[in-house]
């Protein structure tokens, strides 16, 4: 029976994936084709993540697994709603509707796919479900990413293939994983009580301060990278003049080399000196980003992006696998709660910032990334000589 319900929870996972992949990708570019100018787009993502925090934490907290999982499958209904409404609000022009919507598409993305480990654990407790778990939904969401790249703007029977048909289909997958996940017996319990008392919660993290460093300079790295990349597809085709199909290859290509170049530096670039890992991960990224600065080039700037796409993933073993892998077991699951929570709001700022700049030159648009960077180097620079001294729960 658990070997099922964990088969049918990565199908489950693998046909949301694809949903996502299809159409989340391509959600900016959608509210772009409906009249939405760039600074209204970062503000619909940028709300979507803090809802996305407080529903989260909440979940974490408050909830059982066996509530967890009806909580998903409400927030599916919902999702599905959504959708459905916005198909057919697709070019009506009726943008306070659209962008409410949306802001809930977004929200409700996020917490579902926040939610998917902690319905497992009731299943499974292992490194390698956490490790398969992540595998499969990146490589459904690439998926459905590198599917809808490979149609946009074709026409198939005389009918375009365009963002909105994504949505079409987006949903059509959701429905299959609403009605997945509604057979799925994740848990027997009725009534489980909170993993861990909030109140020693508090005073453990209290009493490692050190990790309230790290989640902030979490969410700072966050705001880093959305300040550039928080809308890709929109700042790769409205501010760099991709073509979308060239931009949606661009931007999955570099992911796949990334996933491939992380697992290289950890087994063959990983130096004992993690100065120098800190250097290959953000010190090359703050040279490009003042080389755009000095030189308010257009391609330096590209290379500036691509570099940024192919170190997504290397190097993250710094700090976040140290963290994880130190921490009281009691509180393992508020710690990635956390973190999950402190990049959001790092991603929420970060976007919100990439719409306030979007239509300035190269040079000011970059401005705010060179100096946010080059603080989170310092402060990650402190980190990386201060983490040592956290020992499972003391300092």
């Amino acid at each position: 029976m658990k070997k099922q319900s964990n088969f049918g929870l990565f199908f489950f996972l693998a046909l949301f994936g694809l949903s996502v992949g299809i159409f989340n990708n391509y959600a900016e570019m959608w509210l772009a084709t409906n009249g939405l100018e760039a600074s209204s787009i970062s503000n619909v993502f940028s709300i979507s993540y803090i809802v996305t925090v407080l529903m989260f934490l909440y979940f974490t907290i408050r909830f059982s697994k066996s509530q967890l999982r009806r909580g998903v499958l409400i927030s599916l209904l919902m999702i599905l709603g959504v959708n459905v409404t916005l198909i057919f609000l697709n070019g009506t022009g009726q943008l306070v509707a659209i962008k409410f919507l949306m802001f809930f598409n977004l929200a409700l993305t996020d917490l579902i796919l926040s939610s998917i480990y902690p319905l497992m654990m009731s299943i499974d407790k292992s490194d390698e479900a956490y490790t398969k778990k992540s595998v499969v939904e990146s490589l459904f969401n690439n998926l459905g990413f590198f599917m809808a790249s490979m149609l946009i703007g074709k026409t198939i029977i005389g009918f375009v293939f365009d963002y909105n048909v994504c949505l079409i289909i987006s949903t059509a997958f959701a429905t299959i994983s609403f009605i997945l996940l509604f057979f799925i017996k994740v848990s027997d319990e009725k009534k489980e009580s909170v993993s861990f008392d909030v109140n020693k919660a508090i005073s453990y993290f209290n009493s490692n301060k050190i990790l309230y460093f790290y989640l902030f300079l979490n969410m700072l790295g966050s705001v880093v990278w959305c300040s550039i990349l928080g809308m890709p597809m929109l700042t790769l085709i409205e501010r760099l003049h991709f073509n979308s199909n060239v931009a949606s290859f661009t931007i999955f290509g570099l992911g796949i080399i990334s996933n491939f170049l992380a697992m290289i530096v950890l087994n063959y670039l990983r130096f004992k000196n993690e100065h120098i890992n800190l250097f290959f991960k953000y010190g090359i990224r703050i040279i490009l980003f003042v080389l755009s600065f000095l030189t308010n080039n257009e391609l330096v700037f590209v290379l500036t992006i691509i570099y940024l796409l192919l170190t997504d993933c290397i190097y993250e073993f710094i700090f976040s696998s140290f963290f994880s892998n130190n921490i009281d077991e009691n509180y393992i699951v508020l710690f990635t709660a956390l973190k999950y929570s402190s990049s959001l709001i790092g991603y929420s700022l970060g976007t919100l910032i990439c719409g306030l700049v979007f239509e300035w030159s190269i040079r000011f648009m970059i401005l705010p990334t060179v100096i946010l960077s080059i603080v989170h180097y310092i402060l990650a620079s402190i980190l990386v000589s201060r983490k040592k001294s956290f020992n499972y729960g003391c300092l």
